[in-house]
This record gives structure tokens, sequence and C-alpha cells, in this order.
């Protein structure tokens, strides 16, 4: 079997490149598939995104013609994602080979349904192409559905996104860091976080901090915790390379991610696969990761008063915290782990290469 991957660069931010950096990391899968990775996309500005793009378009077709692939797999975002890739998956089967989008968009959703009919029609020819479609959870299984209609139904596979998954439980109980870990964008709540964090300090240890990990484009981090009055239990810290993770979980009680959209979040399951409890939003495939009450705590996004109050009771409450910590991480090891993600990639390849 021979596959050709088709992603983001080693420049980019976020959870697809930490999904695709679990492919090309594992040595078991890159010699089972015979596994090409061709980056198609940069950390630039759309212009630069297009130019890189057509750039290598003839190294893909090279590679297909010459590399004699059988499958190709096309990881896709929303806004111009959805072109660029759509362009090589038609290209793909053009020439003969099978093919598997694999959808990470948070926002594809809402950015579908803000298109007029003409792009509609168009953003749906281009999910009916594949051989099979991925996404990320149940929710996202119902929109393609509409989307992609009944006769291509059949195409779409649920695959959760999947972590590396620690031996054992590793939380720490007496950590006093609250943790948000990603892309400091109005999207993921950030500034309700901020606005929470505020309502409870008085109420909670001296000791306990809010860390902020995520790149830092355009929201001004340092502005808006001098804002709300939060400098010195609030700490901004960059964003969180690969090999600072496990020290950060070391030192976190909880992970809070107040999205408002989503695919199925990586931070949410790095940190479930460390043991970390989890308060966020009931939206998208969330729920299938975090079960509220049971191993974490959900809220309706923007409700600033119930996100304080729920982290108010876990941070006081180290019974409750540990308890969310054990159904955690048994979460995470049963349904989100590595070994079961590429076994089910694996069947996939397999059925269509058969």
């Amino acid at each position: 079997m021979n596959v050709l991957m088709i992603g983001v660069d080693k420049t980019s931010i976020g959870g697809m490149l930490t999904v695709v950096e679990n492919y090309l990391n594992n040595e078991d899968f890159c010699r089972k598939t015979n596994l090409k990775y061709i980056a198609t996309v940069i950390r630039a500005n759309k212009f630069v995104k297009i130019f890189t793009f057509l750039k290598v378009l003839p190294k893909i077709i090279y590679v297909i013609k010459k590399g004699k692939i059988d499958i190709v797999h096309v990881h896709m975002g929303e806004r111009g994602s959805v072109f660029r890739e759509g362009l090589v998956v038609w290209i793909a089967k053009r020439m003969g080979v099978k093919t598997v989008i694999h959808m990470h968009g948070a926002t594809i959703e809402d950015w579908y349904e803000k298109r007029n009919r003409i792009i509609q029609k168009i953003i749906g020819k281009i999910f009916t192409l594949p051989d099979r479609m991925i996404v990320l959870g149940k929710k996202w299984s119902v929109f393609m559905e509409q989307v992609m209609g009944d006769a291509n139904k059949d195409k779409i596979i649920v695959l959760h996104n999947a972590v590396n998954v620690e031996k054992t439980n590793c939380y720490n109980a007496e950590a006093h860091n609250v943790l948000f870990y990603g892309m400091l964008i109005p999207r993921k709540g950030i500034e309700d976080l901020l606005q929470a964090f505020q309502l409870i300090l008085d109420q909670i240890p001296e000791n306990v901090k809010l860390t902020i990990y995520g790149d830092d484009k355009e929201f001004d981090i340092a502005g808006k915790i001098a804002e709300y009055h939060l400098e010195g239990r609030a700490v901004y810290c960059g964003w969180l390379p690969k090999e600072e993770r496990l020290r950060c979980f070391s030192e976190t009680m909880l992970n809070v991610l107040p999205s408002y959209n989503e695919g199925l979040p990586m931070t949410i399951l790095e940190s479930m696969g460390y043991g970390i409890p989890n308060i966020s939003t009931n939206i998208a495939s969330i729920p299938e990761a975090v079960i509220d009450g049971i191993n974490g705590n959900l809220i309706p996004p923007g409700d600033v008063d119930r996100l304080a109050y729920v982290m108010k009771r876990l941070i006081l409450d180290v019974d409750l915290r540990i308890s969310y910590s054990q159904e955690a991480y048994l979460k995470a090891k049963e349904e989100f782990s590595l070994p079961y993600h590429f076994k089910k990639l694996l069947n996939i390849y397999g059925e269509l290469a058969s």
C-alpha cells in the first residue's frame, strides 16, 4: 500500500499539525502505508498560501504518478482549504487513485451556511468527490450528510482525533494552575475565561493562577490581562512547545476551553490523556469526550457566570477533581488513544485498496 498525505507544514500552529505529526512520527504506521507527505499550506497570508499551493501542485501530480500511489489522504479545513485541497482530490480521482478527505474545519458549518447557493453547490460537489469523508465526531457526520446527500452518506466515517495517552494517570491533584491552551482568537472563548476568572479571584486561593498558552496575533493578551486587573494572577507564556507540554500538564489542575466553534480539540484530548479534568462548552464533538458531571464540566458558550461557577467549584473541591481525573484518563485511554486510531484508519485504507 502506498499513501500520499496532504496537509499543513511544520510552521503551522494548531490541532491539524498535531494530528499530522502523530502520523509522521509513528514508524509502524509510516511503514505499513509507505507514507509520503506533501505540505500544501504554510503559515502566511492567503496570497502566499495560494502561491505555495500552486508551486507544489506539480510535485503532487508527479508523486501520484511515479510513486504508484494507491490512496491520497487530504487534510482539509474551511474557507480556501476546501477549494485548494478539493482540487487535489479532483486531480487524484482523474488519475484513478482512491481519495480520503479528513475534515478538521472547526467553523466549516457556519462558513458553509454563509455562502450563496452557487458556492454551496460547488462545496457539495467537492465533498462528494472522495471515496471516504472522515469527520471528527457524530455532530459533524450529521452536517456532512446534509451537504453530501443520502446517496453519499455511506462515504462518511467518524474518526476521532487521538493523542498519546500516558501509561498511568499522571494528574497532580496539588497543582495550582488553571490552563488555557489554544489560539488566542474570539471563537476560543479566551475573553470569557478572563472575565470568569476575574469574577472568582477573591473566592479562590491566591496561589491559583491562570496560565495562558497560545499564538497571539491580534488579541493583545497582555492588554486584556491588564484590562481585567489580572496582573500577577494570569500569565501569558506564548505558544506551548511540544517538549514543554508534560511540564505544563504537571502544574495544571484544570484545562479550560470555553469555545464557540470547534471540531474535537486536541488540547482537550491531550490533557485528558494526562488525567487533567476539562471545562469546555457543549458544542460540536466536545460532548463525545467531555461528559458533563462525569469527567469534566460543559457549559453553554458565552455563559460567563456558569463558567465562573464551575471553575470555582472544581478549584475548591479536590475530591471532585480527582474523580473527574480518573474518568477523563480512562475515557482517553479507551477511546482516544493513538493505537486505536491507527487501527481504524488502516482499516479504512485497507477497504479502499482492496
